[in-house]
């Protein structure tokens, strides 16, 4: 009689008996799936974080103007009368650059003046009055004066360099003595690369064929993909060395301007 006046205890949280297991046996399909969840995220996030950044390569801004010569101007003879007329200007022109203050640094160069003045007196003294003066004569003579101005005002360089006759201090590599009379490449310096490896002593410019060096050379050819020509000094290559080098040019003339032209 004892035994059937006992009732059913409830569970301590008023459930029926067998309530709570089955609550318990129904929240382990979801702690499951929200783990899986869990997992899921921590593995997008850490895919997201572990995802390398593309190094942006930096690019030409501008324009910007520069004037070639802060005093004095040009004085060029033409071919006039036996060389007895003259041609005088002050040149200038508007440029795009990684820097733009890249084209007064070059100033700084003792020898970028002296190139510059030599080497426009020289392109005058290839001309008649009549082939400069006028629009359309003075247009063609403007654009062989960026043609041998260009080089100077932006010359190549290989390396982290303020001058294009520095060597490279993480290489040891410099610009040959053949690039400034007979290179071609005028890549911009951040697109293009040099790769070296001095133990097997290979250069390779970009995707150019693979040369191999001795080690001595101090004008040594190296050709890019499309056949423009590298003129690279190895002979001061950091012993064991191998890794890539920078190597082009920092800027670039947009339009070149002659001014007034006064004719004697």
């Amino acid at each position: 009689m004892a035994d059937e006046d006992k009732e059913p205890k409830e569970n301590e949280d008023g459930a029926e008996p067998g309530e709570g297991d089955e609550q318990k046996k129904s929240k382990g399909p979801l702690k499951l799936l929200g783990g899986i969840v869990g997992l899921i995220g921590a593995g997008t996030i850490l895919a997201v974080m572990a995802k390398p950044s593309v190094e942006e390569v930096p690019k030409f801004v501008g324009p910007a103007m520069h004037t070639f010569f802060l005093e004095g101007e040009i004085v060029g003879n033409t071919r006039d009368d036996n060389y007895s007329r003259y041609l005088k200007f002050s040149p200038s022109c508007s440029y795009f650059a990684y820097d733009l203050g890249y084209p007064e640094s070059r100033r700084a160069d003792e020898h970028y003046e002296t190139l510059l003045r030599e080497t426009m007196q020289f392109l005058v003294s290839q001309y008649l009055m009549d082939e400069v003066m006028g629009a359309a004569a003075r247009e063609s003579f403007s654009a062989a004066l960026e043609e041998i101005t260009e080089p100077i005002l932006f010359p190549v360089h290989l390396g982290e360099t303020s001058t294009p006759y520095e060597m490279d201090p993480k290489s040891g590599l410099r610009i040959g003595d053949s690039q400034e009379r007979k290179g071609t490449f005028r890549g911009g310096f951040y697109e293009h690369t040099l790769h070296v490896n001095q133990p097997e002593r290979t250069i390779q410019l970009d995707e150019g064929p693979e040369l191999k060096f001795g080690g001595d050379e101090y004008d040594l050819l190296v050709e890019a993909g499309d056949g423009t020509k590298l003129y690279v000094d190895v002979s001061a290559l950091e012993e064991g060395f191998e890794g890539d080098v920078h190597v082009g040019v920092k800027g670039r003339i947009r339009r070149m301007f002659t001014g007034d032209i006064i004719a004697q």
